[in-house]
Parts: C-alpha cells; structure tokens; sequence
C-alpha cells in the first residue's frame, strides 16, 4: 500500500475513534491495567470478538496523546510485514511524532507482526488487542519473553451490565433486590456484549456467527463449515456439563483429530471454556472427561439446541466470573468422585456449588461440600442460589449461602 492510502484509512478510523469517545462509554471492572505500561512498555487485552477490546483501551488512554490502527478493517487485507514501517510513518504524520501510546487493534491479521512490535515496543508504549488466546504462545512471546503484560477481558459482567442500565446499587433493601432480580432475569437473555445490549439481543447471533467465520474458519481453514456449524453448536449446547469429544466425533460422523481441531479453536478464539476434573495426579486431570462452559449467557440462551435451563445457566454465571477473576491461571476444576463438586477454586481455596432452589438446599449438595473439604481443605465453602440466603454449619464446617445477584456483585 501506498502511504497516501494507508494515512486516508487511518484518518477514517481517527473520526469512528473520536465519535465513539464522545459517547458515554461504560468504565470496566478492570484493574489499574496502566500500571503494566511502566515496565515493560506492551499490553496485550485479549479475548472474544466484540467484548469491547477496542474500547477499553480508548478509555485507559483518554486522557492520554496517543494512536489508534484498527487492522481488522477490510481496506488493510493485503496489508503484509513489508508495510507496517508505512503504517508507522502514516502514524507519525497523522497524530505526530510525540505520541506517548500506540493502540494496534487486531495486529495479529499481519502475518510477521511480532518482530515490528518487538521493535516499536523499544519507544513507544504499546496496547495491543486480539481475539485469539494463541496470540501471545508464539513469536511475541519469543521476541517480549517478560516484557509483556496480557489481559483476558470478557463481555459485560453482571454488574457492568447494572452500570450500563444505570441502576445503582447502594444496599439491598426489598425493593433494590426485586429489581436486581429482574435485571438478572434479563441479563440471562441478552447478555453481556455490548452491541447486544444497544442493538438488541437479536445482535447475538451476528456476533456469534463473526467468532465462528473470522476467528475460526478462517484462521484454521476449514472446509466443512456446516459440520463445523453444527459442531459448535452442538458444544454450547453441552454448556455447563461433562463433555465427551469421542461421543461427539461419532455422532457427527468425523475423527477425533478434527473435532478436537475445532474444539481448539472454539477455546483459542475464547467462545468456550473447558474445565478439567479435579484429580490429585496430573495424568488423571489429562484424562478425565472436561466440563464445557459458553463465555457470554446471551450465546447459551440464544444458540443452545435445548434452550435454556436455569440451573445451568446460573452455573455457567458463575464460571464465567471465577474465569474472569483468574485471567487464564490454570487452578479451576470441578470435583467427581463419589460425591460431585460443582467448582474447586484452588488459587483462592472456595468450594462452590450451584443450586437453582429459592427454598431448600438439598443434601446432596452439602454432601458433596463436606467431601471435597475432606480432601482439599478449602478454606471457604459457598452454595450459590437463585435467591436463597443462609449461614449453615455441618460436622463444624461454615457454608455460605448466597443468592446469584450477590455472588455476582462481590
């Protein structure tokens, strides 16, 4: 591309940029992600398609002077290594010379991109997005080994969903819970992405359908992409349950090597979680069957064959926050043995259990408590319900228990 090309695209993008922050944009739950700008000089927010990357980084950047290249922007396909250093000047003679921050949105579309951030990375701080967990395994981990910090942002939580509705929660009287309620209700249909929210849930499935096609079809080349399709939906629907690759490969009628291909990519594009059963050997963990879990509730209520179920959905909630709060470290499992464990948290010692009853708790839940204790000796023992709050003590053991809303606003 000629420069003069490369400099009308990026001045487009500057006025969408400028349009955007002037809307009243919903502050993240995030931590002081700045901080990680100091030392080393790159930042890496990753995760799902149009979970408000882009727009993040706008906002850890607004008061700041700084540049903005959108590189999933059809006019920059052919954009190829070569090109980059253009893209630099154009940068240069745009926003000027002085700019503090550099935001490249979707890099990884350049095939080579890691050696030009490794070396912008020497001047420039740098806030880099991507929508594909693989981003920072290869070449710019060899090239930023510990210069680097990442990130994994998700699609609104509970409670930046309650800020995007403006509802304000200051204590929990009887009328604030009734509406908490209902907003959970509604969370549990539409979601968390933010186009969802504004657009309509209807929304969701063209965000879905954009994970699957530019996320997965294409960075994998598949060719089958109706048993791809249905592959994929045939896992969401699995959502919140043990799941078994060999039993879907025969029921699909493909090979175990390409559905667990595909489930890859469903994992490195962040559209799926799989968590392993807890087991005090590494090589049980391997082996055992994985619980599957959907990053956004609207994909789980829009897109599962069997619809929604609400105690699955409550798990699914909960899962997505403790993934959230765990950025990628590997220590959350579920519990299976002769008792079942719905969540081990090991890095904060929880065990947790997920009930859909508003009325009684059954025993089989404690049970299964008390027995992973035994084992683990978790410091703190929690039964999440829809809207049931209790303290109850068993065999000198405290459990909590907390309605949905609360557990999601802690």
């Amino acid at each position: 591309m000629y420069i003069e090309e490369i400099k009308r695209v990026l001045s487009d993008q500057r006025d969408v940029l400028e349009e955007k922050m002037s809307r009243k944009l919903v502050e993240r739950d995030v931590p002081n992600l700045l901080k990680y700008l100091e030392v080393p000089n790159a930042l890496a927010i990753l995760g799902v398609r149009r979970s408000g990357k882009s727009t993040l980084s706008l906002l850890l950047l607004k008061r700041k002077k700084f540049a903005y290249v959108n590189f999933d922007d059809e006019r920059f396909y052919n954009l190829n290594i070569g090109d980059l250093n253009k893209v630099l000047q154009a940068i240069y003679e745009l926003y000027g010379v002085d700019v503090d921050y550099i935001v490249l949105d979707e890099i990884h579309n350049v095939k080579g991109w890691e050696l030009f951030v490794s070396r912008l990375r020497d001047v420039k701080k740098l806030i880099i997005t991507g929508s594909n967990s693989k981003m920072l395994s290869g070449e710019l981990a060899t090239y930023l080994t510990g210069r680097h910090s990442d990130y994994i942002l998700f699609p609104f939580s509970f409670q930046e969903y309650l800020k995007y509705k403006e509802v304000k929660v200051e204590y929990f009287s009887t009328r604030v819970i009734s509406t908490l309620k209902n907003e959970l209700e509604k969370y549990t249909e539409v979601g968390g992405f933010p186009e969802a929210l504004m657009l309509g849930k209807e929304q969701v499935n063209v965000i879905y359908n954009d994970i699957l096609f530019k996320d997965i079809v294409s960075r994998y080349k598949i060719r089958e992409i109706e048993k791809f399709r249905e592959f994929a939906r045939t896992v969401i629907s699995y959502y919140s349950n043990e799941i078994s690759l060999s039993s879907i490969a025969k029921i699909l009628g493909l090979n175990k090597r390409t559905v667990e291909k595909w489930a890859s990519g469903l994992r490195e594009a962040y559209l799926t979680f799989f968590i392993p059963r807890y087991g005090e050997k590494l090589k049980q963990r391997l082996t055992y069957n994985k619980k599957v879990y959907v990053v956004d509730v609207g994909i789980v209520s829009n897109l599962a064959i069997k619809g929604k179920d609400k105690g699955r959905i409550i798990e699914n909630l909960v899962a997505i926050k403790l993934l959230r709060e765990l950025q990628g470290e590997e220590k959350l499992y579920y519990m299976r043995n002769n008792y079942e464990v719905d969540f081990y948290d090991e890095k904060n010692s929880r065990l947790i259990q997920v009930t859909y009853t508003s009325d009684k708790i059954e025993n089989r839940e404690i049970r299964g408590l008390i027995e992973g204790y035994r084992l683990t000796k978790a410091k703190k023992l929690l039964i999440i319900t829809w809207d049931l709050e209790e303290k109850i003590q068993v065999e000198g053991v405290n459990i909590e228990v907390l309605p949905l809303y609360r557990f999601l606003l802690e």
